[in-house]
């Protein structure tokens, strides 16, 4: 085996090894970029196992395949960057030019496929320093000298050839070139699963919590330290201004007297009001550091922006010498519209979490206004039209005494009507408010409603009380009652049942109530909540129950009957009351 063949096929099995883990990394992430460099450099290594086989029986067939893989993976490169349709007709034409000139001159053939492929790889490197804005990193710096020093070498490769030993230290040459490509891929792939694992944790800690200073606060910090930063603040929108929301590893100079150098405007924040941060990204120099007595500090300046304006934004401070790349500034962007989501989010909450609990607060109210109106007025009934029914009734049986026979008749009869308005007064006044509950508990309040009001209608009803002897506070206590009157009439009306089970039980801090009946049930996704008020009857209990923290739940089917359970939070006095 002469120095050629063995340098030869050590770089068959370096360009081996590299087509395998950019086919790896393009099947992982679907980049088309590195898929075009796995065909590149799969279609270069068929090259350099062609050269292989041109050192042991040389043939102008195998010459022409040589040239045709050698111009097709510098085309397949050139792709990877930039697709361009020139470049693919003169690699047609290279191709064609070099297998006819393979039968009449070996040194012409390999001129036009060294010269266009070499040129290729080399334009290629070109490209991927225009790509990266420059050679800011290891990755970038390997992957352009590798696909540079490839094409020089490509170049005098008809020079090479007709010397073996020459050849052979070409060889290892172009091996050792792929081996500083392949050592660039391997830090590129590192580096991005780095941006991969900063971004996915920071978005699962904005994920996590949607409070604002929080979530900001555990982005940032994750932010500096897993892109070796040396520190970090957030500005965030408020009252018509910006106020800072979260700091990490703030400077001396700026975290004294409680931070009172950050507040008021600064440059970025003045060209944040103006809209003058055009880029996602911008580098600046910090002005509060500058009046500090820092010499030229720099910091990154990130808008935290959403679809519906600027939230805010984030400055990290650079140390000396530190320079970010590309790829980082892009990453710090995304990172940045995350950001300026999750606060736009966790604010959106907030809102509507104060929004909720002024409903809450609002409905309570209404709900306490209505009990106090109904206990007013059941008051009224029996101080003063109870009382006045009363005195009628007495009158009315003294003149009965007193009157003939026939006015006796009479007079018995309007002191019995007068008894009977007296009852129905009775019964509205007890429907209104019924003074059982507030005199003995919630208990006897349902046993004393269940027999005096659902059995004389038809209703069997199995009642099992439990834990109800220990009073609850009267809010408690007059939604459950009502949450049960609500339900049993809604029985009453609608179910066509003939028993009912109820169960209220006070235990663990909850108190649990479930009304069952075995009437004909319906569909509770089709109850018309329309302006005839169907419906209304349940919404009432739900909101009832959601507004005391408890939770509500409703199971029916057509001709299976109804469930209504809830659970509602307690805290029972300690006094009893």
């Amino acid at each position: 085996m002469t120095v050629l063949t063995g340098a030869l096929a050590v770089g068959v099995g370096i360009h081996l090894a590299l087509t395998l883990f950019l086919l790896l990394r393009y099947l992982e992430g679907r980049e088309r970029q590195i898929g075009w460099w796995a065909v590149a450099y799969a279609l270069f290594a068929s090259h350099v196992v062609a050269e292989t086989l041109l050192t042991l029986t040389p043939s102008s067939t195998l010459v022409a395949i040589r040239h045709a893989l050698f111009l097709a993976s510098a085309w397949a490169m050139v792709q990877s960057f930039r697709p361009d349709r020139r470049v693919t007709i003169l690699a047609v034409v290279g191709i064609a030019a070099s297998a006819v000139l393979a039968e009449a001159s070996w040194t012409a053939a390999a001129v036009v496929a060294s010269v266009l492929g070499g040129a290729a790889f080399a334009g290629s490197a070109g490209l991927l320093y225009g790509q990266e804005r420059g050679l800011q990193t290891t990755s970038a710096r390997l992957l352009f000298w590798g696909l540079l020093l490839t094409g020089m070498l490509a170049l005098v490769y008809p020079l090479l050839r007709p010397h073996p030993v020459l050849a052979g230290v070409g060889a290892g040459f172009s091996g050792l070139f792929t081996l500083l490509f392949s050592i660039g891929i391997v830090l590129l792939a590192l580096q991005r699963t780095r941006d991969l694992v900063t971004m996915s944790a920071i978005a699962e800690s904005l994920n996590r919590s949607l409070d604002v200073h929080s979530a900001v606060s555990r982005a940032l910090d994750l932010l500096v330290d897993l892109m070796r930063l040396s520190s970090g603040w957030i500005y965030l929108r408020r009252d018509g201004g910006f106020a800072i929301a979260a700091t990490k590893n703030l400077p001396l100079e700026l975290a004294a007297s409680d931070m009172a150098a950050m507040e008021g405007d600064c440059r970025c924040l003045e060209m944040l009001r103006n809209e003058q941060l055009a880029d996602a990204v911008t580098i600046m120099h910090c002005e509060r550091l500058e009046q500090a007595g820092w010499d030229a500090p720099r910091h990154v300046t990130v808008p935290l922006r959403t679809a519906g304006g600027t939230m805010g934004v984030m400055n990290l401070l650079l140390p000396r010498r530190r320079a970010l790349t590309s790829r980082e500034l892009a990453t710090l962007s995304a990172i940045g519209d995350q950001i300026g989501l999750a606060a736009e989010r966790a604010r959106l909450y907030e809102e509507v979490r104060a929004k909720e609990a002024m409903r809450g607060e609002l409905l309570q109210k209404l709900i306490t206004a209505q009990e106090e109106e109904r206990r007013r007025i059941a008051r009224e009934l029996h101080d003063e039209a109870g009382q006045a029914l009363t005195a009628l009734i007495l009158n009315l049986e003294v003149a009965e005494r007193s009157a003939a026979p026939p006015e006796q008749q009479r007079l018995s009869r309007l002191r019995g009507i007068a008894e009977d308005t007296l009852r129905e007064l009775r019964k509205m006044i007890y429907d209104l408010r019924p003074t059982i509950l507030d005199d003995l508990g919630l208990a006897a309040a349902i046993r004393w409603y269940v027999k005096e009001h659902v059995e004389p209608q038809g209703l069997q009803v199995d009642l099992t009380l439990a834990g109800l002897d220990e009073r609850m506070p009267h809010h408690i206590e007059t939604a459950v009652f009502r949450i049960v009157q609500e339900a049993l009439t809604n029985v009453l009306k609608h179910a066509d049942a003939r028993r009912a089970w109820v169960t209220v039980a006070l235990a663990d801090g909850q108190v649990r109530l479930s009304v069952t009946d075995d009437g004909r049930g319906f569909d509770p996704q089709a109850l018309p909540r329309a302006r005839d008020g169907r419906g209304l009857g349940l919404m009432g209990m739900q909101e009832r129950t959601e507004l005391l923290g408890g939770t509500w739940k409703i199971t029916s089917r057509p001709q299976a009957g109804t469930r209504i359970e809830a659970v509602i939070p307690v805290e029972v006095p300690s006094d009893g009351h």
